[in-house]
């Protein structure tokens, strides 16, 4: 059976881009631009249509990071993902951001602590373990208040966060040898996006959403939303 064809978009952190990939990775461009992500993502498609020979038609699934992440970014990546699917409808393999940022630490022994600055003395947190090649959620994605991380963490982890020397200097003090912070930088791009996708399909272990069905995971109320409830 040939591997299928991906295209896979990140909109969710501080940089956007997309990937494609078919068992390898064929090519990805990850940006860090004051452009707007749907720019962005159609410059990029334009570029592997012109040097990749990329006909959208010949695409086997979509993938996209749902989030938790950047209000704007994610309904600007579904948004995209939503447009190109009216014309070429495929399946879509949704992705969750902390499992993204936690794809670096592949087969590690020890569970993981992926981590997203959520502001507001809050932050996106979920607890993964490596199990046969996959990621299997300890503690399922949500936001909770910072200062109850300790509370959580009862042996040694691995963190993993874009923004992990934030909150360095209170884990060592809080959770002392529980802490231990992932030795290489990791942050939401393409490339790590291709990879978490190329492991579940490798495993068969994913699941697909139409178009319609596609939603992104929040886990709390924007800004705007919170100051029209008070």
């Amino acid at each position: 059976m040939e591997a299928p064809l991906v295209l896979a978009i990140e909109t969710a952190g501080k940089s956007g881009g997309i990937a494609l990939l078919k068992e390898k990775l064929l090519g990805a461009v990850t940006l860090s631009s004051k452009q707007s992500y749907s720019q962005i993502v159609f410059r990029c498609l334009e570029f592997f249509e012109k040097n990749l020979n990329l006909d959208l038609k010949t695409l086997d699934y979509y993938a996209v990071d749902i989030g938790p992440g950047s209000f704007t970014g994610l309904r600007i990546g579904l948004s995209v993902l939503k447009g190109l699917s009216l014309a070429f409808p495929k399946p879509i393999i949704p992705l969750i951001s902390l499992e993204i940022l936690a794809v670096e630490t592949f087969n590690t022994q020890l569970p993981v602590v992926s981590l997203i600055d959520a502001y507001s003395q809050e932050v996106f947190l979920a607890v993964y373990r490596w199990e046969e090649g996959r990621l299997k959620a300890e503690i399922n994605p949500s936001c909770i208040p910072f200062k109850k991380i300790p509370e959580l963490i009862k042996e040694p982890a691995w963190f993993v966060s874009e923004t992990i020397e934030k909150w360095e200097d209170y884990f060592k003090q809080t959770l002392g040898k529980n802490f231990l912070k992932w030795p290489f930088p990791v942050s939401l791009t393409t490339e790590n996006l291709a990879k978490l996708v190329y492991l579940k399909l490798k495993s068969n272990y994913f699941e697909t959403k139409t178009a319609e069905e596609l939603l992104p995971l929040y886990l709390k109320p924007s800004e705007a939303e919170r100051k029209k409830r008070s």
